[in-house]
């Protein structure tokens, strides 16, 4: 099968370029093609067509950040792909086995959708990168992943994004596409972004905003029985100062009173904070520390520096983690300094009910595309899933709008999937659920991460909540053992 296309690089000069684009600088006319629209010169001569100050279509140049698509001809050949629905995708593509894992997710969803076409139109995905990365360029990762949700809508014209990963870059995405400028308003998919703020974000029914994985509010009460559970008496919880930190602290104070906050704002801290609380509780007694941040460079710093602290060795000594630490990753970035403590390490994470059969279909169907393997990331079933929502919004917007698929209408088609006969979301249903949704017949669907039962009041969805350990694999290495499921 095909796989990605991408490449590295960029520069200032990029982004100079980039910013001249959005804001309607010429770039090549193609034959004094009048235009009203965007859209109008999308239609006329295929992706990467841009409609002028001058109301002329121009051809732009692809964002280096977003380079990596499937079809792997889509940028090359515009013209191939005039009638295809582009998603897009934000991810962090930092050279990990777990980020490259959830883009491959994505792209195995619309691989499956193309198996059979909707109606005479097919899907396309361009995936964005927002690392944070000086060789790159001097972006952020919010300005990266704000830059590149501005090509994906401005300039393809994608009605939908999956991503991005962490709560506050999709908070900043979210509200950078909610501003007049951008003409079409666009459907975003989050499978890992689970702070309880964005619950409200978008007021609108149906809302814009939709994840695969539930919020906080859910893993932190599940956190807190796991901790009473082994009978800790009190905690630390150091937390990223962030959208995502913030919240999940807080959702754990909530349900686990006896614990202290402490916050930090620069991950350059976190050696400091492992010193600090080993030097606080000397004499542990049943004591806790919950590690909460939104990536695993960070998880994985405070483990090595955890390593080389006899503290965190003490058999009073537990430490728990949030749902970033569940990635295989973590271990292979730390089993060298920190494997003597992993029998204290804890941890929780919503979903994947693996025994499940719609999650089997996945994970086989997946590790016989893709070199890497589907269980060494965590939400990858979730980046699969949001995928799939999204081009079932696409069906609903193509039979219910006269063929037009926009964000408002896909968003709409969320709203019909969670009562009705249940589809497992497999590349075999898919006709059938082109079909229902032809007919305005609402469906269940039973996704690879869940359930997938959204509350029609809140648009939320509920999960099962996995423990796990780091166990010995008996060849000698580490790996996640799950201890518990709860519904």
């Amino acid at each position: 099968m095909q796989h990605l296309s991408s490449r590295r690089a960029g520069s200032p000069a990029l982004w100079a370029a980039f910013a001249s684009v959005l804001g309607c600088s010429a770039v090549s006319s193609v034959d004094y093609v009048p235009c009203s629209s965007s859209a109008d010169c999308r239609n006329a001569f295929g992706l990467g067509y841009v409609c002028g100050g001058e109301e002329l279509c121009e051809k732009t140049e692809a964002l280096e950040r977003c380079e990596g698509v499937y079809p792997v001809d889509l940028l090359k050949e515009p013209d191939k792909y005039r009638d295809a629905i582009v998603l897009g995708s934000l991810f962090d593509h930092t050279k990990t086995t777990g980020d490259t894992i959830l883009v491959n997710s994505a792209t195995l969803a619309v691989m499956e959708a193309n198996m059979s076409e909707l109606g005479d139109r097919s899907f396309a995905i361009v995936h964005c990168d927002y690392q944070e990365n000086p060789q790159l360029d001097d972006l952020t990762a919010e300005e990266a992943a704000i830059a590149g949700a501005k090509y994906l809508v401005d300039v393809l014209g994608t009605p939908a994004i999956v991503g991005p990963g962490t709560s506050g870059l999709a908070e900043a995405v979210y509200k950078e596409l909610a501003k007049p400028e951008h003409a079409e308003r666009t459907l975003i998919v989050s499978p890992s972004a689970t702070s309880p703020s964005l619950t409200d974000i978008d007021a609108d029914r149906p809302g814009l905003f939709w994840r695969t994985a539930p919020p906080d509010s859910v893993l932190g009460a599940k956190l807190a029985k796991y901790m009473e559970d082994e009978v800790i008496a009190n905690a630390v919880v150091v937390y990223e100062g962030n959208t995502y930190g913030k919240g999940l602290a807080i959702e754990l104070q909530k349900s686990f009173k006896n614990v202290e906050l402490d916050e930090y704002q620069d991950p350059s801290e976190i050696p400091l904070k492992v010193v600090e609380i080993a030097n606080a509780n000397a004499t542990p007694d049943n004591f806790a520390i919950v590690f909460i941040a939104s990536d695993v460079d960070q998880v994985t710093s405070f483990l090595n520096a955890a390593g080389s602290d006899d503290f965190y060795a003490s058999p009073e000594v537990k430490i728990f983690f949030g749902d970033a630490a569940f990635n295989v990753d973590v271990i292979t970035q730390t089993q060298s300094k920190a494997a003597a403590i992993y029998g204290n390490v804890r941890g929780v994470f919503p979903g994947e009910p693996t025994q499940r059969e719609v999650y089997k279909f996945f994970r086989t169907t997946y590790d016989a595309t893709f070199p890497e393997k589907a269980m060494d990331a965590s939400y990858a079933s979730h980046t699969y899933d949001a995928t799939w929502l999204a081009i079932y919004g696409a069906a609903w917007a193509y039979f219910q709008n006269d063929g037009e698929v926009v964000g408002k209408a896909m968003a709409e088609g969320l709203t019909k999937i969670s009562a009705g006969e249940t589809y497992d979301i497999v590349s075999t249903t898919w006709n059938g659920i082109k079909t229902a949704f032809k007919a305005k017949r609402s469906i269940n669907v039973s996704g690879a991460s869940g359930e997938l039962d959204y509350d029609p009041a809140t648009e939320e969805t509920t999960a099962p909540v996995i423990r796990w350990t780091i166990v010995e694999d008996g060849a000698g290495g580490w790996e996640f053992k799950t201890v518990q499921e709860e519904m």
